[in-house]
């Protein structure tokens, strides 16, 4: 894909149509309203289990392959927003990697340490950055769903 075509206004708009679907979905809004529901010591599991690629793939939820999806949560007393997307450059996301291995630990650690937690969900995805060109967020108190396609 050239520079030219990646940035045309159609593609664009029908990019911006695919994220505005896929995170007014009613069953991506419900997933959204769980976690938030959830008593405060288990919604980073919540979250794991709701908002990653697999799980709202598994909800019905239609998502382009070159889509990146970045489902965050956001919370008072959290070091910055938790990712339950995709990880950087293909890898996996650790956040949902540590819910699904041992669960309930970053809720726990959250708790019992929380420089060990901070490190953990908030590492800098720089080369993830440069890998993918453009991205639409939509969102409101405590969340917001973006998505970006891969150059």
């Amino acid at each position: 894909m050239t520079e030219a075509s990646f940035f045309d206004k159609d593609r664009l708009r029908d990019v911006a149509q695919q994220t505005i679907d896929l995170v007014t979905s009613p069953p991506f809004v419900e997933a959204m309203q769980a976690v938030r529901n959830a008593p405060s010591d288990q919604r980073l599991m919540e979250g794991s289990k709701r908002l990653s690629r697999q799980a709202l793939a598994e909800r019905g939820i239609p998502i382009p392959e070159h889509m990146r999806i970045s489902s965050r949560y956001f919370e008072q007393g959290l070091p910055g927003p938790v990712n339950f997307g995709d990880g950087a450059s293909g890898r996996s996301n650790i956040v949902n990697g540590l819910n699904e291995t041992a669960p309930g630990l970053l809720d726990r650690l959250r708790e019992s340490n929380p420089s060990l937690f901070e490190e953990l969900v908030t590492s800098p995805e720089e080369e993830d950055l440069l890998r993918w060109g453009g991205c639409a967020c939509a969102g409101g108190t405590s969340f917001c769903a973006g998505a970006g396609y891969y150059t």
